[in-house]
Order: C-alpha cells, then structure tokens, then sequence
C-alpha cells in the first residue's frame, strides 16, 4: 500500500511543521500526525495537496500505485496538472524561442472593435476595467505592457474600477479566451509559430516567478528546479556572510589598525571575493534553469488556451457571461 510521504516533501521544501500547520488550517499537534499518514482524510489529503501545488498521487511514495483519474495532457481548464518537461513546450521569456507565445510580446498586436492594442496584455487589462473608457484609453496607449500591469492590476489605485465578477467562475480566463483568439486570427506569423510546437501541450514556464495562486492558475512552475535555485542563492549568501564574518574578525585582531591604503587593498579584496562568488551563483542558477528539467505543476490555463487554439485552427468556446464593454462596444 502506498504511503504518504508529506514529511519528506515539506522538509525538502524547508516547511516546518508548524507552518504547514497554518497553510492547511489545522492545529499543531494534528498537523503531526497527518504529515506521518494518520487520520488523514481525503478532505485533508486534498488540502494538503493544494497547499503544496501538487497532484494528490505525488503525495505518496509510489504514484504508480495511485490510479489517477484523469489524462494530464486532455485539456481541462481550472484543473491542476502535472506535466513531464520533455512532453511539453514552454514559454516564458520573451527573447525566447516561443517568447511571442506570451501576451507581453509587442510582436503581434491585436485590433478590438476598431482599436489596436500594442499587445494582447493590453487589451485584456482594458476589458478589466469595463465601464471606464477613460481608463480604458490609458490603457490602450501606456507604453509598456508589463508596467501597466503592474499600475492598473497590481497597483493598489485601480483595483476599485476593476471588473465586479472578474474572478468570478473563472470569467477572466474566458475573456482570455477571446483575446488570444483575435491574436490568432490576426497574426498569420503568430499562427505559423503556434503549429511549430504541434505535438505537444503548450505550458507557460512561470517557474521563475514568486509563487501565487495567479501564477499556478494561468502557468506551471518546476518546484524542483526553483528549489535548487533556491538552495544556490542560500548558499552563496551563506558564503558571502561567513567571508566577510572572517574578514571583520581578523580586523578586530590586529593589534593596530591598517593604514588606510592596506585597509583599502583588503576592501578591495573582499569586493572582487564576493562578485566572483555571485557571478559564479548566477552561472549555476542559469545552468539550473537552461538544463535541469523535472515536472511542472500548475494549472496552466494560459498554455491550455493557445494549445486548444492550435489545435482547433483558432476555434475555442468562451463564454462571456457578464456584461462586457471596450469603450462603447458591447464583448459578446
């Protein structure tokens, strides 16, 4: 019978017990004995699963055993998956082989009830602030997708004029589906790009990215991978604090201080020290991120709708089912 193996994932991940406690909502003392495999309910063995952004058979120490009750790679939208890293193909940065994927891309602008978005961010970000055309406007003519971004959605200033039921049985990922859907009918180059990853299922990489539940709603992160990278900054910070521990030490040693030209020299030193143990972290972190390749898990909704469009020649059902408007122009 397969057991689970919780404890040995929130130690890998550096979660203490306690903390694990409160992500899943339960005392201390339970929480104990449901990482060790008792009274743990299927309620509880979903909560769990949830807090820990993996599918449930990854709980257990033998997911073969596990009969799982649905094909990771048949597209269902709203459902966490699991995908294999060489079964997939991902997108994430924008200089990227399939960096035009992402909606942050000005390669391929999308035209709108007679108005042209610079990138298909723009546009979705616009049909968030549905009934406000001025702020619509501004929208449409900032600059730089991922600054607006950062302004009208993440930004405290806005989020009054956001869309009422924006979150709401999952519209936004249906506006989604009609914006990437215009991207596709518009773009002859964004379209021969999509039928080059035919094949495959679509995943935006998102691993690099602080991990959110908005992050693992519209992309998939490699858990593995951003564990490793976070053990490389540890230990290079690590490093650097116990070189210049020693360095202040031996400072404190001297039986008179340096001149200012010696004390100058040894600064020098431990500066050229530190770059070289941080260029050399960057060096590992970027061979991570290039070469070592495990499973992304995420529930990839942004991937699934630019798989579907590929597949279906640009056909995907969305259904917008609030009231939706750019400008004066009514989203149906």
């Amino acid at each position: 019978m397969a057991e689970l193996r919780v404890k040995e994932i929130i130690n890998q991940r550096g979660i203490s017990v306690a903390e694990f406690a409160k992500m899943i909502g339960v005392t201390r003392e339970y929480c104990y004995s449901l990482v060790n495999g008792k009274h743990a309910s299927q309620k509880q063995i979903e909560k769990m699963a949830n807090a820990l952004n993996l599918p449930i058979r990854d709980l257990y120490t033998v997911p073969s055993q596990i009969e799982s009750a649905y094909n990771p790679y048949e597209i269902v939208f709203g459902r966490t998956e699991q995908y294999r890293a060489n079964d997939i193909v991902t997108f994430g940065k924008l200089n990227g082989e399939y960096g035009a994927f992402s909606n942050m891309s000005t390669e391929y602008p999308v035209e709108c009830c007679g108005y042209t978005f610079k990138t298909s961010e723009h546009l979705f970000i616009a049909l968030r602030f549905s009934g406000y055309p001025e702020l619509q406007n501004d929208i449409m003519n900032y600059p730089n997708s991922m600054y607006c971004k950062k302004i009208f959605v993440n930004g405290n200033d806005y989020k009054k004029y956001h869309h009422p039921n924006w979150h709401d049985d999952y519209f936004d990922v249906e506006v989604m589906k009609y914006v990437v859907s215009l991207k596709y009918a518009q773009n002859a180059g964004f379209r021969k790009l999509l039928n080059k990853s035919k094949g495959k299922v679509i995943v935006e990489d998102t691993t690099q990215q602080n991990t959110s539940n908005s992050v693992l709603r519209w992309g998939c992160q490699d858990l593995q991978k951003k564990d490793l990278v976070k053990s490389v900054r540890s230990n290079a910070k690590k490093h650097i604090n116990t070189l210049i521990k020693e360095v202040e030490q031996k400072t404190l040693s001297l039986k008179k201080p340096r001149s200012e030209s010696a004390q100058q020299k040894v600064d020098d030193k431990l500066k050229a020290q530190i770059k070289a143990m941080e260029e050399m972290a960057a060096l590992c972190e970027q061979t991570i991120l290039g070469h070592c390749h495990y499973t992304l898990v995420g529930e990839n909704a942004m991937g699934k709708i630019l798989t579907v469009l590929r597949d279906n020649n640009g056909k995907i059902d969305y259904d917008i089912k609030y009231p939706l408007f750019l400008f004066e122009h009514e989203i149906k």
